[in-house]
């Protein structure tokens, strides 16, 4: 029974089917049939939960069409169907190409599969951008299925029609949804989106949100943003309800998650953007990801594997995992430490060796990887013949964490090392120390904006891309900032005061007063802590 239901999971995992609770889809259902539609589209039907809950509240000349892939959910949700709801089993994007509903419906509900590009089908995936484009929408490699499925929806929807869907919070905040966002900004007269601050998906690490929208013409449109703790606190009340605050983004730039601060806050943020009185990251270091090894437990060893193989010629040192750079600075010291503690802390490169090339201890090694398949995986694969050549192997000026518990910082590399993926590696510019870089890390205002302008998912940690973090404000790196100094307050638990004296050294000369520091960080603190609290409430 055990297998019968992971492999269920799994599928589930593929198809992104995780369904949505009755609580949810009863509330959202209410909304959607406020005005009577004469006709509704769900374009992703499942198992049936927006039949069951929609049904009892259309009026019985109205017509629901429900689309469903699935053969098994199409015909589950076939089944809890009356006689003027009909179920296609379809994929959505073939059956609307054929059919071209145009703003044919009054209401547009559902909760579209959480589907990453690569395990979109190549078929669908090309139907669904095919019809993108034609709204002047340019979807690219990141975009998730659920955009499509939330651009044909609106473009099925007349003026006037309700829309109402459940989607990832990756909405509010992942540049590649940005087209998106912008597109409902234009095509929504009123929009409202709903947030949870705890997982209301059980069983999966996914934030979600309901957005819902009247069709037409708003310039901008008119916008709420709630919180809500869970899905039992959703109500037909809370939709549309006005918060004290209710800011106007810049939708061509400003991420949704900027929805969470006040006037106030947002009016600091703006300030501090267009007056450039910081830089970005970028103007004084490149930012590149790790080493993608395509399989590190076949690349990544300890000491005692490096020696019981044989193969010390042919190993750089590694920082593999945040824990291991804990502070502002990883020293040869320190990183010699990491080896007498036992950790994999090497990297194997073999470099661009023929087979016929490498020495006996690496061919028998890579033979043994070759028994385990190693060299089938992705990664590797796309390196045949030599898939054992790690490739882009150089030591960074400085590390930075691609994963982010409380806030970002930079790790001057003293110790020579190479990184993983899972670390950013920093390359300065000629003028700039990655000492100095390091030891100004710390601060009020990259703090802040990192929260705004990273991304965060259901376990809780901030993600910054290179891209992303070579945007932040900055301020300039100075030797009047002492890094051991600022690395031994970190060390010793008190950020606070790390933060401070960076701040004293770089920001506050920069012009911003106490006040607005003390803005600040109550952006970093509230948007930090709110991502870190709802980890904390998954785990009970």
């Amino acid at each position: 029974m055990t297998k019968s239901l992971d492999a269920k999971t799994r599928d589930r995992k593929l198809r992104g089917g995780y369904y949505t609770p009755d609580a949810i889809t009863r509330v959202m259902s209410e909304w959607a049939t406020q005005d009577m539609p004469r006709s509704v589209l769900e374009p992703s039907a499942g198992d049936g939960a927006f039949i069951r809950s929609m049904e009892p509240l259309l009026d019985p000349s109205a017509k629901l069409t429900a689309i469903e892939l699935d053969q098994r959910e199409a015909s589950a949700a076939q089944a809890v169907a009356s006689d003027h709801a009909r179920v296609f089993c379809d994929d959505f994007f073939s059956w609307y190409e054929r059919n071209i509903p145009d703003a044919r419906f009054d209401a547009v509900v559902g909760n579209p599969p959480f589907i990453r590009y690569q395990d979109f089908s190549a078929d669908q995936r090309d139907t669904a951008f095919a019809l993108m484009r034609e709204i002047g929408l340019n979807p690219n490699r990141l975009t998730n299925a659920w955009v499509p499925f939330v651009a044909i929806g609106i473009r099925a929807l007349r003026d006037g029609g309700r829309f109402a869907m459940v989607l990832p919070a990756e909405l509010l905040q992942v540049t590649y949804a940005g087209q998106l966002r912008q597109f409902l900004a234009r095509e929504l007269a009123s929009l409202s989106i709903v947030a949870f601050s705890e997982i209301v998906f059980p069983g999966i690490q996914q934030e979600t949100v309901i957005v819902l929208g009247i069709k037409g013409s708003g310039n901008p449109p008119k916008v709420s943003f709630t919180e809500l703790q869970n899905e039992s606190s959703f109500t037909l009340d809370q939709i549309g309800a006005k918060p004290e605050h209710v800011n106007e983004l810049r939708h061509d730039k400003e991420k949704w998650l900027q929805y969470y601060l006040s006037k106030c806050e947002l009016g600091l943020v703006r300030e501090i953007e267009d007056s450039g009185v910081f830089k970005p990251l970028g103007d004084f270091a490149e930012v590149d990801v790790g080493i993608v090894t395509g399989r590190n437990g076949f690349f990544v060893m300890s000491e005692d594997q490096v020696n019981d193989l044989g193969l010390e010629d042919f190993v750089v040192p590694l920082i593999g995992r945040s824990y291991q750079i804990p502070g502002l600075v990883i020293c040869r010291d320190a990183w010699d430490q990491l080896v007498e503690d036992g950790q994999k802390v090497f990297l194997l490169q073999l470099g661009k060796l023929e087979r016929d090339d490498l020495p006996p201890a690496g061919l028998k090694y890579v033979e043994w990887g070759e028994d385990q398949e190693f060299h089938k995986g992705y990664k590797c694969r796309i390196r045949m013949p030599t898939w054992w050549n790690v490739p882009s192997v150089w030591s960074p000026d400085a590390f930075m964490l691609r994963q982010i518990h409380r806030g970002p910082r930079i790790v001057f590399n003293g110790s020579g090392a190479v990184c993983t993926d899972t670390i950013h590696r920093i390359r300065t510019k000629g003028y700039v120390s990655g000492e100095e870089l390091a030891a100004v890390s710390l601060n009020s205002v990259t703090a802040a904006f990192a929260e705004i302008r990273g991304r965060s998912y259901g376990g809780g940690v901030l993600e910054l891309e290179p891209s992303e973090a070579e945007a932040l404000p900055f301020p300039t790196p100075t030797p009047a900032v002492d890094l051991d100094e600022v690395d031994s307050l970190f060390r010793s638990g008190d950020e606070r005061a790390a933060i401070e004296l960076v701040d004293s050294a770089t920001v506050r000369s920069a012009g911003l007063s106490e006040a607005e520091l003390e803005t600040l960080r109550s952006i970093a603190d509230k948007m930090s802590n709110r991502r870190i609290r709802r980890k904390r409430r998954k785990r009970q």
